[in-house]
């Protein structure tokens, strides 16, 4: 098995242990001393580094493709006689002082009946396991058991934060962006329907409300007025008022006689409109389009009418209870807080977008985030209540193939055989277990031939429920790459003494549909056949390594054809 390759060049950026980039340290030039000729040349001093210590890069955490050291020989060349004495310097070093064997190190793991797993519950075993072959899954984790550290970064005990956190922050930044590129889309689309839905006008209204026509009538007019024909104030007479009141052109008046004299109605003297400058509004749109409402202004004290009109006030920061298109998207949970109480500083569920709070009830809801936590928070140390979760293929693998992992009995809390254990994954692979009557295409058994083929090619093997398939292959890791391939494992029964006996029929629709789920994934689907063995009397009683060379692998690549991009 092939080594993984060595250490990047100094040009590669760093990592720290969770996979997260760390900046790179700024160099600080010292200005330049007076009466310095141009064109010289000054030593300058080193920037110091930034006092925090940076974590090994992940080329060095997951240097090991398995929990196992081999000891290779380099690489001849025949070009290269030197390369020769390479070679045989190795060889020789490795006779006289021989590496210690291997495995080093057996990790302990126990069998879980309810899960159908195993579980590992030992803190460095857990790393050791993840980080030399990508074993297992936390428990309370995705991938990666980092439950310890995504707890204590979120309590706030430790300033290094995990993938997670920058994950989500540039998925919320994506959606952001997405949302402000639909609106700038939506606001051009309906410019372009305004532009195109304008027609001439016709009417007297409609010429007066071109530009530079209203606004020039509107200056004549009530120069007019205001000059010849009107005095300063407005009188309105009625049989029924004694006395005359004066009214301020443009107010709104209510007398006690219910005569009103509104803003924007026009008065007529000598059979000459008068034409205000509120009389904008007054005119109606072009195309239909009504003015918004607006809220009249009440100047009329309470001494001066008995009889006061009422009015409706909108709030100029009334949210919306509908979906808009133009409303910005909904933040993630983690956004808008821990659960203790609401943020009503949210604008439609934006955080970037909002202001401060509408009104003085809002500040009671607003979640101070600079304040300390409890001390009943602060004082208890988290336990880490994670642990790491196998397969059984790959229990099996570490168990059989490597002899890396040791399984215990639940029950006698005594380590299992490997024929103890192929055993137990084939009972437990049917639903209920089946304890007898065992065949050669048991679930396990097809599985483990496939990861166990993989995993010896080199190839990091993972489940791939996620995808809708069995397995994912990396070609170094999660931690390095998205997997390449997506695979599907199905039995062929090839031999004439399965005659009769098919494999579990698969409709077109399926196909088609998890073909269409992988490429949009950017997976290539593999189909995995793998060929039965005939059953035999003594299946039972064969060791593991003479039933698995009965089975034989052969991987088929489907690919969409597209008549415009496949022509060759």
């Amino acid at each position: 098995m092939a080594n993984v390759t060595d250490l990047p060049p100094a040009a590669t950026p760093t990592f720290t242990q969770g996979g997260v980039p760390q900046p790179p340290v700024a160099a600080t030039a010292t200005p330049t001393t007076e009466g310095q000729t141009e064109g010289t040349t000054v030593a300058k001093p080193v920037a110091a580094r930034t006092a925090t210590p940076r974590g090994p890069s992940i080329h060095q955490i997951y240097a090991l493709p398995v929990p196992i050291r081999t000891y290779p020989l380099p690489t001849f060349y025949p070009s290269n006689p030197v390369s020769l004495f390479h070679v045989l310097y190795t060889w020789l070093s490795q006779i006289i002082l021989p590496p210690a064997s291997e495995p080093s190190t057996i990790y302990k793991g126990a069998w879980s009946s309810k899960t159908r797993s195993i579980h590992v519950t030992d803190a460095k075993t857990i790393r050791a396991l993840w980080e030399q072959g990508f074993f297992g899954k936390g428990s309370y984790s995705r991938s990666e058991p980092n439950w310890l550290r995504r707890e204590q970064a979120r309590k706030g005990k430790t300033a290094n934060q995990v993938a997670e956190e920058y994950t989500n922050k540039r998925r919320e930044e994506r959606k952001l962006m997405k949302w402000d590129r639909a609106r700038k889309e939506q606001e051009a689309i309906q410019r372009i329907k305004q532009q195109e839905a304008w027609v001439a006008p016709v009417g007297p209204l409609e010429l007066l409300a071109l530009p530079n026509s209203l606004q020039d009538v509107t200056a004549l007019l009530n120069g007019i007025v205001n000059n010849d024909l009107f005095s300063e104030t407005t009188t309105l007479t009625s049989g029924d008022v004694s006395s005359s009141q004066e009214i301020p052109p443009g107010n709104l008046t209510s007398q006690p006689n219910g005569i009103t004299s509104s803003r924007g109605t026009s008065t007529k003297a000598n059979g000459i409109p008068s034409i205000n400058e509120e009389d904008v509004t007054a005119f109606p749109s072009m195309n239909g389009d009504t003015p918004g409402p607006e809220t009249p202004i009440d100047d009329v004290s309470a001494s001066s009418s008995s009889k006061r009109r009422k009015s409706v006030r909108f709030s100029p920061r009334v949210q919306s209870t509908t979906y808009l298109l133009s409303d910005p998207p909904s933040p993630s949970p983690g956004l808008v807080g821990s659960g203790k109480g609401l943020d009503r500083s949210f604008v439609n569920g934006n955080p970037l977008l909002s202001g401060p709070p509408d009104g003085p009830t809002a500040t009671e809801f607003v979640l101070d985030k600079s304040a300390p936590e409890s001390s009943s928070e602060t004082s208890t140390t988290i336990v880490d209540k994670e642990h790491l979760q196998l397969m059984p293929e790959e229990a099996f693998y570490l168990s059989y193939a490597l002899g890396t992992l040791s399984v215990l009995d639940p029950v006698t809390q005594k380590p299992l055989s490997v024929q103890d254990l192929f055993k137990r994954f084939r009972q437990c692979s049917y639903f209920p277990p089946r304890m007898t009557s065992l065949q050669p295409d048991d679930p396990f058994v097809l599985n483990y031939v496939v990861y166990h083929h993989f995993r010896s090619l080199g190839w990091i093997v993972r489940p791939g429920i996620k995808f809708g398939v069995d397995w994912l292959l990396y070609h170094r890791g999660p931690v390095f790459s998205h997997a390449e391939f997506a695979m599907v494992v199905f039995p062929a029964y090839t031999d004439p003494k399965w005659e009769g006996r098919q494999p579990p029929q698969r409709s077109w629709h399926w196909l088609h549909s998890i073909n269409r789920v992988q490429s949009t994934a950017l997976k290539t689907l593999v189909m995995i056949c793998v060929d039965i063995p005939p059953p035999a009397d003594d299946d039972d009683e064969l060791d593991v390594s003479t039933m698995l060379k009965r089975y034989k692998v052969r991987e088929f690549i489907i690919k969409r054809w597209l008549s415009n991009r496949n022509r060759d």
